[in-house]
């Protein structure tokens, strides 16, 4: 069956179609010719954007969702540029619940997030719910004391044989003061994962699909920014990622589908505090070729 029809009587023959996807068009001598299938077409709907005469459509695809921009967007460069560089991590946030409609247009503009071979595999878990929150928050923690306390067997028992301590529990020892501070601050009933924010969103895909990590990272950010044209601050919690790696009983309650990992996690909230200034950064490292 061929995904795509071209109405004869209203092409042009511009070619446009031939010229973005060969894959699924061809030109013999003035017609242009299709073959789209499970095999050629990634539903990408270049070919339907591009038509200038509306010749193209496809049976995969919602034509409704095919609506015309109005206006080239183009927004002042150092507006632009100022927006990317107020937006900072927030992780102290006011109490107020995020209305159930901003949270869809915050998941929808997600959709338009670019993914790896255009395989659309992102998922989003929304988690609003205190206790759960803290559930996880407590079971992250809970993770990170167990591997401190194995760490600390490890290097003590090497160390009394006077052995090298090899290179990944190098690492371990080098965010080790670290994670003892989020025990230190759990326990003394603070949330250093999750920091109470109102909505904890978890980014998750199917491992074996094209670039799963770069897919959800994509995602996560376009929500970000999207979310501070909304009054709206996030932060990227690394931490429950790697605490999802290695635990069980994490991976467990997530209850994500058979073969999906977290890829990226945002909190999100109305921010409590407001950032005045921009921050220094290190300037990027660049080779010109």
């Amino acid at each position: 069956m061929n995904w795509i029809e071209i109405d004869r009587n209203i092409c042009n023959s511009c070619g446009l179609c031939v010229k973005r996807c060969p894959r699924c068009f061809s030109r013999f001598d003035d017609r242009i010719i299709v073959t789209a299938n499970e095999n050629t077409c990634n539903l990408c709907g270049h070919c339907i954007s591009l038509c200038p005469a509306s010749a193209v459509t496809h049976s995969q695809m919602s034509m409704k969702s095919f609506v015309p921009f109005k206006k080239d967007v183009v927004f002042a460069l150092n507006d632009f540029l100022q927006f990317i560089k107020q937006r900072r991590s927030h992780r102290h946030f006011e109490k107020t619940q995020i209305p159930r409609t901003d949270m869809e247009i915050l998941i929808d503009i997600c959709r338009w997030a670019p993914t790896g071979s255009n395989v659309q595999t992102v998922e989003i878990l929304v988690i609003e719910n205190k206790e759960r929150i803290e559930l996880l928050s407590s079971l992250t923690i809970d993770f990170f004391r167990f591997t401190l306390d194995e760490v600390e067997k490890k290097v003590r028992k090497m160390e009394s044989e006077g052995k090298e301590i090899p290179e990944d529990l190098q690492l371990m020892l080098s965010v080790y003061d670290y994670r003892k501070r989020l025990v230190e601050a759990r326990d003394s009933g603070l949330d250093p994962i999750f920091h109470r924010a109102p909505a904890v969103i978890i980014f998750h895909s199917p491992v074996l699909t094209s670039t799963p990590k770069d897919n959800c990272v994509i995602a996560a950010h376009t929500m970000a920014l999207t979310a501070r044209n909304m009054g709206l601050e996030s932060c990227y919690i690394g931490l429950f990622e790697a605490a999802f790696r290695g635990s069980q009983e994490i991976r467990d309650n997530l209850g994500l589908p058979v073969g999906h990992k977290v890829y990226s996690v945002l909190i999100l909230g109305y921010p409590l505090l407001k950032f005045r200034t921009s921050v220094d950064r290190k300037p990027v490292k660049t080779r010109w070729e």
